[in-house]
């Protein structure tokens, strides 16, 4: 269908799609940059592989193939071409490496490729350089990672203070409005909507760019299994999704308040965050368990010369709390002559972390290779530990920053809520005042008299243009919280389940309040009413 719509709109423009090129550019630029923020750490793992194929003594031919062959890695394509150069038209290694790093946009890796080149014209063995390059790409990453979240504390409380200022704008004209009821206000509403959008917008895009990219669940291309938790939330989110959309469509068609629609949000997506949270949590210690167990194996089988399952059966597992019914399950299966690759296949699809599925296909192919195991389980943990270490820190930030968001969210919808039924109160209240003078009102209203200059005063007040500002608030409260849950995920990361959980917390949070605010308000603020003058 889509096909068809495309090939329509290329005959009737001279056979290109109208803005297809500047569509192509949009999507090249978003894509260099989602590469640009992953490179660090995904050139950890690459010069993790390759600096433990190279305790197998493989020559550099076979070095470049292997870590070509793995796909996973975003820099595998840049080796991939310099595998082709070398094999294709017969240029040396060194002569490949400039010629692909002359293409490559991303700094770092361009970099890596020059010295690699002028390391294998030098002479340098190609493990002393991977050594050492392993060193190199560890500490880049880490002091990126750390500069990220260093940004991301200043830009987190930058993005509240822009909310915050964006919200005090809207509030300023939504008392103009009820003070002066002007005609024409379409204008001024949609100003509100877009310094909102424009601030949020800003803020987020921000923290995005500061935020260092920390993958915490497997790429399901990489492996069709996935944790237990993984799995309820892939059975369970289509029927909850649909059942939340048509819910919400029924509402709004049914007239029903507005708080009940997105307290009904937030339900419905509850099961799907809490689950989310809870395998978020077990990723985590998993990730945390696991450089201890790969070096204990490592250094297992080296030192007495044993097979990955005895190592296994021998290390102490009743210290890794998080693993041990996951490496007691592949134990288990490899002890029953199960085919070892889709057990260790199906252990890494149960750990279900990203982590996890890298560093142990490096540690299993570096050893399959002929590599020393001791040698290779502490390479891999050493650069594992590393990444679990900085995402501590970063946790730390994430968890301070949504502390403060959840509480300025309640905050900023609380006031905002407050101070439109206050407005309204204050108007249905000088509107019935008004109603009530009858025929008193014009000798009170003149302006020779002191009572005439009160009601003057009064009279601002009434007209209050409710049909306008009903939507106007909600829509002003749903982009708060969409613009929430967006930073929130941006800081927290993860999966995409992060984003049911912070949904189902703040559509909640916002629905409860929309719900409570208005019957507080008119218990506690009542203007007085006038009886016969």
């Amino acid at each position: 269908m889509f096909e068809s719509v495309k090939s329509k709109l290329a005959e009737k423009n001279g056979g290109t799609v109208p803005f297809e090129g500047e569509f192509k550019a949009v999507k090249t630029k978003v894509a260099e940059i989602s590469e640009n923020k992953k490179m660090e750490g995904d050139l950890v793992f690459m010069t993790t592989y390759m600096a433990s194929a190279m305790t197998a003594d493989v020559s550099r031919p076979e070095l470049f193939e292997y870590t070509a062959n793995r796909y996973e890695y975003i820099s595998t394509k840049y080796i991939q071409k310099v595998v082709f150069f070398v094999k294709r038209w017969n240029y040396g290694y060194a002569e490949g490496l400039r010629m692909v790093a002359d293409r490559v946009h991303n700094d770092m890796l361009r970099s890596m490729f020059n010295r690699y080149a002028n390391s294998i014209e030098s002479g340098v063995p190609d493990g002393d350089f991977l050594e050492m390059e392993l060193g190199t790409a560890r500490n880049v990453y880490r002091n990126t990672f750390e500069q990220g979240f260093e940004m991301l504390k200043k830009w987190g409380d930058a993005y509240i203070a822009l909310l915050f200022s964006s919200m005090l704008i809207a509030i300023i004209l939504m008392i103009s409005v009820a003070i002066y009821a002007p005609s024409g206000i379409d204008s001024a509403l949609n100003m509100a909507y877009a310094m909102v959008l424009l601030t949020s917008g800003f803020g987020v895009t921000l923290m995005y760019r500061a935020v260092p990219v920390d993958e915490k669940t497997i790429d399901r291309s990489m492996n069709h299994w996935c944790s237990r938790e993984q799995a309820m939330i892939d059975r369970l989110q289509k029927p909850i999704l649909g059942i939340t959309a048509v819910g919400v469509l029924l509402l709004l068609l049914a007239g029903v308040n507005t708080g009940m629609v997105y307290l009904m949000i937030g339900l419905l997506l509850a099961p799907l965050g809490i689950i989310g949270y809870i395998d978020n949590h077990n990723v985590v210690l998993r990730d945390e368990d696991f450089p201890a167990f790969i070096r204990g194996v490592g250094s297992i089988m080296e030192g007495k010369g044993t097979t990955m399952v005895e190592a296994i059966r021998e290390v102490d597992r009743k210290s890794l709390v998080a693993l041990e019914p996951l490496i007691n399950s592949a134990y288990t299966k490899l002890n029953l002559g199960l085919e070892e690759a889709l057990t260790w296949e199906r252990f890494i699809g149960d750990c279900g972390t990203n982590l996890i599925a890298k560093y142990m296909n490096i540690f299993r192919d570096s050893v399959a290779l002929g590599g020393a195991p001791g040698v290779i389980g502490k390479i891999v943990g050493s650069s594992m530990l590393s990444q679990v270490l900085l995402r501590r820190k970063r946790d730390m930030v994430a968890t301070g920053f949504i502390v403060l968001l959840v509480p300025m969210h309640i905050a900023m919808v609380g006031i905002f809520l407050t101070l439109y039924e206050i407005l309204h109160t204050m108007s249905k209240a000088v509107t019935n005042v008004m109603a009530s003078l009858g025929e008193n009102q014009a000798a009170l209203t003149s302006s020779d008299s002191i009572a005439g200059s009160m009601m003057g005063s009064m009279t601002m007040f009434v007209n209050f243009p409710e049909d306008k500002m009903v939507p106007f608030v909600m829509i002003i409260l749903l982009m708060i919280t969409m613009s929430n849950i967006i930073a929130g995920k941006v800081v927290v990361g993860g999966d995409r389940y992060m984003v049911y959980f912070l949904s189902a917390l703040l559509f909640a949070i916002t629905g409860m309040l929309i719900l409570i605010v208005p019957p507080i308000i008119e218990f506690f603020f009542q203007i007085p009413q006038f009886g016969a003058v």
